[in-house]
């Protein structure tokens, strides 16, 4: 032991020996089996300091290297100028290292007290700052910084086998920020990797967080990213950050457990929000299962955002994809359990809008917005087992689409594209306007709109085992209206080239049948059914047409029922028929 202590008092000396008059170096020991090395060279106002107290500590070996954190250096310091370095350790077998190289203005501090705890410091260049603080059992934590004006702060306490690493390069232009906060967590990793200038990260895990993973990967310039895992066992978060100006903030924890947010940004100014929280599956009593998983995507573009909320669920997925989009929205919230929510925006699309809203259970909701502008989507869903998808596509500039479901096993679909309206400067207007409202059961309802102009389109349907369809093109204030109350009705409205004109269908009752078709200009047509086993066709083409089936009472069987029928062709044509009462029938044909 008195030559070890010997040997270090030289290496002390001489290593003041070739510094200059203002370094200053301090190692106090306390106990047995501790070891403290100290080298400055070269350094102008520099200050390292080294407290131990405890068994089995060690700060360093000479001569060691980063690479290994067991090993490293406690307090290198060399060719640096106004550079400090402080490590104090209590407790046993910790080990600590600082290393500072080239570094100018820079400080590194290590602050330990607990169990085998183990820290390691690396840093290049200018102005850095490196801060490690750890109380608890087996934690460890490395911080590697090169290049100039890093500054990171690494904070783990009253945990177990807590594991941070962060690596921070370039900053010459604007200096790289990260921080991490472990409090109270079992076997949670943390990295950061920080590439370019102007990085932040935030990283915060605690309240019982075990087994999991937050990581932050960064380059470019200005992004930002904050993850906080809190209260969640199993549940892993990932950011990764390109190009510029992004922002990314995840947030997991109250039984989250054994979730997976996933966040890729590219592009300018993007903004993506992930939240997950509320486990309702419980399996063995005390543990959870969240089972929540959330990716977002967003690439190349700009200014685009997402948004994405699941709570008091099990086993819910959503994915957001961003591509080559400019200030786009897209958000998703679902409660209840799997839930299953995919919204793609992409391929120039640009100040339009996709919302998701899903509560209940095993609901399914697609929406695809393409290459349009100022374009809006919407889906409600409540109760189970409901699906949605909306398409907006291929030039259906300034269209909306929303689809509201409650209840059970309904479908609804909504297509819109390729609009026929040039407004100039290169927009192309669709103007195409969708909305499907269903209640009930087992109810299934499709609008098609597509080359046409200002197509509106709404289907309500209230019952059980409804159907309706409506397909539109050509458009220019076209309008189909479909409601249907009751059991097994179906309706179908198909207007082709159409201008100015009007279909609606409503049906009150069981097993009623509905179907328009029209093409040609200033075509109106109406069907209004009220009882049971109602059949009706209108079909119209030409100019100026006028159709109008009125039809009311019960039929005692699929024979005795009241049967309509209209069929136009040709200009000016009026057709009305209006029956009351059982087993009528009527036919009009004008050509």
């Amino acid at each position: 032991m008195k030559t070890k202590l010997t040997a270090l008092a030289l290496g002390i000396s001489l290593a003041y020996a070739a510094s200059p008059a203002f370094a200053q170096a301090t190692i106090t020991s306390t106990g047995s089996g501790n070891d403290a090395y100290i080298e400055q060279n070269a350094s102008s106002s520099a200050s390292a300091s080294i407290n131990q107290a405890g068994n089995g500590n060690r700060a360093g070996v000479p001569g060691a290297t980063p690479s290994d954190p067991a090993s490293v250096p406690g307090i290198l310091q060399k060719n640096s100028t106004s550079v400090a370095a402080a490590i104090s350790q209590s407790g046993n077998s910790n080990v600590a290292g600082v290393t500072q190289d080239s570094a100018s203005n820079s400080a590194a501090s290590v602050s330990q007290s607990g169990t085998a705890n183990e820290a390691a410091a690396s840093q290049t260049g200018n102005n850095q700052n490196a801060s490690v603080s750890q109380s608890g059992n087996i934690n460890k934590a490395s911080v590697t910084q090169s290049g100039a004006n890093q500054t990171a702060t690494v904070t783990t306490s009253n945990s177990t086998n807590g594991q941070v690493t962060v690596f921070q390069a370039d900053g010459v232009v604007a200096g790289n920020t990260a921080t991490v906060l472990q409090d109270g967590v079992t076997n949670q990793t943390a990295t950061v990797n920080q590439f370019g200038n102007g990085q932040t990260a935030s990283l915060t895990q605690n309240a019982g967080s075990r087994e999991g993973s937050a990581s932050v990967n960064q380059s470019g310039a200005g992004n930002t990213a904050t993850v906080l895992q809190t209260n969640t066992w199993f549940s892993n978060a990932s950011v990764t950050q390109q190009d510029s100006s992004n922002t990314a903030t995840v947030t997991q924890g109250g039984l989250a457990d054994y979730s997976t947010a996933t966040v890729f940004q590219s592009g300018t100014d993007q903004t993506a929000t992930v939240s997950q929280s509320g486990a309702t599956y419980f399996p063995g009593g005390a543990i959870s299962k969240g089972l929540f998983q959330a990716t977002v995507n967003q690439t190349a573009g700009a200014a685009n955002k997402a948004a994405v909320t699941q709570s008091n669920g099990y086993q819910s997925t959503a994915l957001v994809n961003q591509n080559g989009t400019y200030n786009q929205q897209a958000t998703v919230t679902q409660t209840g359990d799997n839930q299953n929510a995919v919204v793609t925006q992409n391929s120039g699309s640009k100040d339009g809008s996709a919302t998701v809203t899903q509560s209940g259970n095993g609901s399914t909701a697609n929406v695809l917005q393409t290459n349009t502008w100022s374009s809006t989507a919407s889906v409600t869903q409540s109760g189970s087992v409901q699906t949605a998808s909306v398409s907006q596509g291929g030039l259906a500039d300034f269209s909306k689409a929303a689809v509201e479901q409650s209840g059970n096993n309904q479908i609804a679909s909504v297509h819109q594209s390729g609009g026929t309206v040039s407004a100039g400067n290169g927009v192309v207007q669709g103007l195409f306007e969708a909305t499907v409202t269903q209640s009930g059961s087992s109810n299934i309802a499709g609008v098609s709109q597509t080359n046409g102009y200002k197509d509106v389109a709404s289907v309500t349907q209230n019952g059980s085992f409804q159907t309706a369809s409506v397909f539109q093109n050509g458009g220019n204030s076209s309008k189909a209206v479909i409601a249907q109350d009751g059991t097994l009705n179906s309706a179908s409205v198909a207007q082709n080239n159409a201008s100015s004109s009007l279909a609606k269908i409503t049906q009150n009752g069981n097993h009623n049948d509905a179907a328009i078709t029209q093409g040609g200009s200033l075509l109106t047509a109406s069907v209004a059914q009220t009882g049971d086993w109602n059949y009706a066709n209108i079909a119209q083409s030409g100019n100026g047409n006028l159709a109008n089936i009125a039809q009311a009472g019960d039929g005692t069987s699929y024979a005795a029922r009241n049967t309509a029928a209209i069929l136009q062709t040709g200009n000016g044509h009026v057709a009305a028929i209006t029956q009351t009462g059982n087993t009528n029938h009527a036919a009009i044909w004008q050509h």
